[in-house]
Formats: C-alpha cells, structure tokens, sequence
C-alpha cells in the first residue's frame, strides 16, 4: 500500500471484520474464476479469431471514456474549486483505475484521488465522496431506466426475463427518485451507511439547482452507456460470436449493480459472474460471456498500465512537491 494512502479514511489500519469478509469473498470469488476457466478450457479457442481492427476501436472507446469522464469530474470538482484543471481530473481517473487493479485492497485509487485533491487544492473528504455521490444519482436513475427497458425487450422478443435483476434495477431507480425529488438530508454521521447514504443525498443538493449541468451530466452518462455497450459488442465480435445491440446495452447496463458488489480489486470475477447469471438473457453461452468480459479487461489492462501508471508516477511526484513546499 503506497504511503500516501494512509492518510486517507478509505483505508484502515486496524483489523475490520468486514473488510475481512470482503477480502474472503474477493479471494472465493476469485477461486471460482479460475475454476469456471479450467473447467471450460476450450472456450479459449475463440482467442484465435481476434483480429487487430476491432482491438483498436475498444482502446479509442477507452480513451473516449476517461476523456468524458475527467470533464464531469472537473465540471463537478470547480464547484468547489474553480482553478481544478482538466488534466489533473484526467490523470486521477487513469491513475485511480490503475491503482484500483494492482492493489489488494478496495477503494485505494479513490483513496489517492482523494488525497491529491486534498493536497493540492483544499478539497475535504467529505467534498470528494459528494462529488461522486452527485455523479451517481445522475448517471445510476437513466442507467437503472435502460436496464428495466432493456429487460423488457428481450422478454417481448425472446420470452426470457430475471426478476432478480429487474427488482435490483428498480430499487436503484427509485433510491435515484425519491433523492431527486425529497432531497432529504442525514446529519447522523456514526453509522457508515448513513454516512454513505448522507454523501449522495449531499452531492444532489449540490447539483440540483442547476438543471443545465444536471442535463449536461445525463447527456455525457448516456453516452458513456453507449461506449461501454460499443465496447462490449466489439469484444464479442471479435471472438467470432454474433449477437445485438439491445444485450450489449443490457450488459453495460449491469455496472450500476456491479457497483454494489465490488468485493475483488477492480471487481475482477464479479462482473464475470454476474454476466454468466446474465447468459440466457443475452443468449450467448456463459463461458463465451465470460471470455469476452476477460479479453475486454485484459486490453483495459494493457492500456491502464501504461498510461494509468505513468499518471500515477508524474501525480505522485507532483505530491511529494507539494507535500515539500508545504513543509518549507
């Protein structure tokens, strides 16, 4: 665990027996990836029909993604701060997605980002959760809309529905309402879920009142759902596996869930489980599925590290910078 990210109240040093369930479920989880994986050891004979072209429109969706996503971050950070650059909003985001693959624990590259912000411009924990609890309301109430609508089709048109994933769909979509509508407020800061609870609730009261912005960041999430579904069918294509548009947007549809179960470092082997629960939705064989989601985290992999980890470098010395100047 890098030093710097002690400082931070995402990370504890003292024993806690749930992050000791969490990291027991993470390494049963990941035990049955690799398990599934030996036991259906043909099915990486697909990997010999991927082809170059399809590989480099998955890496520009990429960067797509952390370009759109570093302008709601710095659209939402200036609300607090307005001398918040673009390129620091940019490198955080590949830098957290960095972090969150090479370490063991949970949380540490929000917990990096966290400290940065900190550090160089005053932003407080509590501002940083809100943040991204703002963010969530917005982009979680249209994502869950897609989900149940997409569920929907593929009952009309192929007689397959789960009531698991719809109910979890609709209880986030409603969660989204009532916040959207009530706005409530919790002042109780001893409970963590009342504290998580009372940072989304925080991060829509900071948001509500400007409904352009709040378009502009439904907008730009829309449209992060459509890369990731991009993404998503460009993988299967290029393992030779024909499918649609409609399970793909279903599929992307499925991290709003995935957010809430994210007992593995980058939730490696939960999102693989949750598409084979997904398999006869989609239609595609569960094996297949989880080969697809495994070639599109390995090229995520490869570019993060590189570009992931060189943010990384330049933001932690950057730090080290500040951290010498403030001693001075």
């Amino acid at each position: 665990m890098p030093k710097i990210l002690m400082e931070n109240p995402i990370y504890r040093k003292n024993f806690n027996f749930r992050q000791f369930v969490t990291y027991l479920l993470g390494v049963v989880i990941l035990l049955s990836l690799v398990i599934f994986l030996g036991r259906n050891r043909t099915v990486l004979l697909l990997l010999k029909n991927i082809s170059i072209g399809p590989i480099l429109l998955i890496v520009l969706f990429d960067f797509a993604i952390f370009v759109i996503t570093g302008f709601m971050d710095r659209s939402m950070i200036s609300r607090f701060d307005p001398r918040v650059s673009f390129w620091d909003c940019y490198m955080l985001g590949y830098a957290n997605n960095f972090l969150n693959k090479i370490l063991p624990t949970i949380g540490g590259g929000a917990a990096f980002r966290a400290v940065y912000l900190k550090k160089k411009y005053g932003l407080s924990y509590s501002q940083f959760v809100s943040t991204i609890a703002g963010l969530y309301v917005i982009s979680f109430l249209p994502h869950s809309l897609v989900g149940m609508i997409c569920l929907l089709v593929i009952f009309f048109s192929q007689k397959m529905f789960s009531w698991l994933i719809f109910l979890a769909f609709m209880g986030i979509f409603l969660f989204c309402l009532v916040t959207i509508m009530f706005s409530p407020k919790i002042t109780d800061g001893k409970n963590s879920i009342l504290r998580f609870l009372g940072s989304i609730f925080e991060g829509w009261q900071i948001l509500k009142g400007d409904k352009k912005l709040i378009a502009t960041y439904a907008f730009f999430s829309m449209m992060l759902l459509v890369f990731a579904a991009a993404q998503a069918y460009l993988s299967y294509d290029a393992l030779g596996v024909q499918t649609n548009m409609i399970s793909m947007v279903f599929l992307a549809t499925l991290g709003i869930i995935l957010a809430f179960l994210n007992f593995t470092p980058d939730g490696i082997g939960v999102k693989e489980g949750v598409y084979a629960f997904s398999s006869d939705l989609v239609q595609i064989p569960n094996e297949v599925l989880v080969l697809g989601s495994l070639l599109l985290r390995g090229i995520s992999i490869c570019t993060t590290f590189v570009i992931g980890g060189i943010c990384y470098l330049y933001l932690s010395r950057r730090l080290n910078q500040l951290e010498d100047q403030a001693g001075k």
